[in-house]
């Protein structure tokens, strides 16, 4: 996703808060991926720092459980 104010496409806090404020299902598919790949990494954090301190209408709380979920045990 191209962000208006950011010249990078690093999982920063500010680029993370953009895909979940102003991204579609398709912008939010690498960021899935990243916190899929390590759901107790930098990114996975990031995420859930940012949907504890805003609540992005639609995203925040479907993150939030995306990320617990992320982080049971598989069988």
């Amino acid at each position: 996703m191209k962000h208006r104010h950011l010249n990078h496409e690093a999982f920063t806090l500010a680029a993370i808060e953009d895909i979940l404020a102003r991204g579609s299902m398709p912008d939010w598919a690498p960021l899935l991926h990243a916190i899929e790949a390590d759901p107790y990494g930098d990114v996975a954090e990031k995420t859930l720092r940012i949907c504890a301190a805003r609540d992005i209408y639609g995203a925040s709380k479907l993150f939030n459980r995306l990320i617990q979920n992320a982080r049971q045990p598989k069988p």
